[in-house]
């Protein structure tokens, strides 16, 4: 009897595993929802649509970008990390997302957990700016002011816990120097203040600021980027100046609902790497600002897992929390 009982307990499990993978092999069978936590407009928003349609055509399925904006990106995490494993709702996760774990004890998903890791999409670089008539020409001489007069210089982010916030604090405790942290609703609130002379300096992604750069009215002293930045190749890396471990990126990637099938996870890590392995594709995120950087899903796993160690052990050594 236990072997007969065993035995329909294999050909049960078996005949399981064969339609998980048959769902798997026929998805998708409807259209796919692309969702980004922020409103239609925004950088997010941007890069995913201009990657749409070639995903949508490499996959065989439609791909939609739905846009559910709401806690800075957190709603439409939360409603991912709580969806059906079935491969019909992806999150679009940055870096964002992994900051705001390490600096909130009560973000309510978990990267490394709640989700399974598909594919990294792009890059952004990370800049320090000044207005266009600063006093600073180049970043030694703001270092210089700073360890001459701490605290007396203030610089701005996107907020608190922000990628600016988290990258500014990285660079002043490379730099051992003092200054203030400024907080802003956004970018576009942080780039006024510092045209009107409010703020001494901006910590925010690059292409937040490509239009004022290209004006005149800001200029950026340094990148956070591991080598100079083709498009500003006068401007040094923080890395060259001294401090190799002031080295930070902006960064999107899409993520799925935790247990969602792997034969899911593949298909559609397939289908990204052949749209980011598409010239015109590459040509058109380097208009927008970002760099295409794909990584697998096993790569993503650990590249998640390394970015919450790191913006952990920032957010504890400079004390960022947000309540």
């Amino acid at each position: 009897m236990r072997k007969i009982a065993w035995m329909g307990f294999l050909g049960v499990a078996g005949l399981l595993g064969a339609a998980l993978a048959a769902g798997a092999a026929e998805w998708p069978e409807k259209p796919v929802n692309l969702v980004v936590g922020f409103a239609a407009g925004g950088e997010t928003d941007i890069v995913v649509r201009a990657l749409n349609d070639k995903i949508s055509a490499n996959l065989g399925g439609q791909t939609v970008v739905l846009n559910k904006p709401g806690s800075g990106g957190l709603l439409a995490a939360q409603t991912i990390a709580n969806s059906p494993p079935d491969g019909y709702n992806l999150l679009v996760l940055s870096l964002s997302h992994v900051l705001r774990q390490a600096a909130d004890e009560k973000t309510p998903f978990n990267v490394l957990t709640d989700f399974e890791p598909i594919s990294r999409i792009v890059t952004q670089p990370i800049v320090l700016a000044v207005k266009g008539d600063s006093r600073f020409r180049t970043i030694d001489e703001l270092i210089a002011h700073a360890r001459a007069n701490p605290n007396t210089l203030n610089f701005g982010s996107p907020g608190v816990g922000s990628l600016g916030h988290f990258s500014g604090e990285l660079f002043k405790s490379a730099a051992r120097i003092q200054f203030k942290h400024v907080p802003f609703q956004g970018s576009a609130p942080g780039v006024t203040a510092l045209l009107g002379g409010h703020i001494d300096f901006l910590v925010t992604a690059l292409p937040a600021i490509t239009g004022k750069v290209a004006s005149g009215d800001l200029r950026v002293l340094a990148s956070y980027a591991d080598r100079r930045l083709p498009e500003m190749a006068a401007v040094p890396t923080f890395a060259e100046k001294g401090y190799p471990a002031v080295v930070m990126s902006g960064w999107f990637a899409f993520v799925a609902p935790a247990k969602t099938p792997p034969a899911v996870i593949q298909k559609m890590d397939r289908a990204v790497a052949k749209t980011l392995g598409d010239p015109a594709v590459v040509e058109a995120l380097g208009k927008l600002g970002f760099n295409a950087a794909h990584l697998g899903p096993a790569d993503l796993k650990a590249f998640i897992e390394s970015e919450l160690k790191r913006a952990s052990e920032i957010a504890k050594k400079e004390n960022i929390v947000i309540q």
